[in-house]
């Protein structure tokens, strides 16, 4: 049953000091300090529950697929049950997209209850992220293709169509009703001036995000898909070197106000990917 409701989503607004926008903290712990606000915004949110087939990756930047593998529950690295879920999450892009080569280069899971004294909280385990977002700029991009590939690859692929994908799926036997994932039609953002370029910094190397900020003419349409399960994934761009069509699906978390909130764990993980075409 498709079940339309609001949320607030924690725009930019401005810096606190005139200059650039920047992200400041340990990745592996969260960005810990920014200099801009984030201005909470009441926002419409449409239910992709039954219409799941109206969206597509290269029009809206994201869809709806489902995962028909066997992994549902969280993993150790380099497990057994993580290749499993790698091997089946590079097949079904591989189908779908039609793409000659996908690389995970890595994976998240994220915590929506509070989390226990046994819980890590480290590179791979990190908390529901609540500003829209996107995770590369066209330079931040290339410089993590030369990262995963390497400088002489990277050359090599200069020429060819790449993308990088976000895979986002629930694990574990419960439904995700706390903080969903929402993500944006990209063709109702105005990217001249809902889009912000953010230096990050404390980390490793220093790339870039873009946050997003709220029109004036509230023309951005938001899309979640409720009561998702482990076989529920979105998949979305974070950036596609092809020009034309949707270039990312910017993102965040927001809490359901439809919704109360409940102490019931609830898990997600979120697979970054390359995706390269011939």
């Amino acid at each position: 049953m498709n079940k339309d409701t609001t949320g607030e989503l924690y725009f930019f607004s401005k810096t606190t000091d005139g200059s650039p926008p920047w992200l400041d903290g340990n990745p592996a712990l969260g960005w810990t300090g920014s200099n801009f606000v984030r201005t909470p915004t009441r926002i419409k949110i449409h239910d992709l529950r039954g219409k799941e087939n109206t969206v597509d990756l290269d029009t809206h930047g994201f869809e709806v697929l489902k995962y028909d593998g066997n992994v549902h529950d969280e993993f150790d690295n380099n497990s057994e049950s993580q290749r499993h879920c790698y091997d089946d999450i590079v097949a079904i892009l591989k189908k779908h997209l039609g793409a000659s080569r996908v690389i995970i280069f890595n994976h998240i899971f994220r915590y929506r209850a509070t989390p226990r004294a046994t819980e890590r909280c480290d590179e791979s385990h990190k908390n529901p992220v609540f500003y829209p977002h996107v995770d590369y700029d066209s330079s931040a991009a290339r410089f993590k293709i030369e990262q995963v590939l390497g400088v002489e690859e990277a050359k090599r692929l200069q020429e060819k169509h790449f993308q990088i994908v976000n895979v986002w799926r629930p694990m574990g036997p419960n439904p995700i009703t706390n903080t969903p994932l929402t993500i944006c039609d990209y063709r109702s953002l105005d990217i001249k001036n809902d889009l912000h370029l953010a230096e990050t910094r404390g980390s490793s190397s220093t790339v870039s995000v873009y946050v997003v900020s709220h029109n004036s003419q509230d023309a951005q349409r938001w899309y979640y898909l409720s009561q998702m399960r482990s076989d529920d994934m979105f998949v979305f761009k974070n950036y596609d070197s092809n020009p034309e069509g949707a270039q990312f699906g910017a993102h965040t978390a927001f809490i359901d106000e439809q919704l109360p909130t409940t102490d019931i764990e609830q898990k997600s993980i979120e697979m970054r990917c390359i995706v390269l075409y011939d």
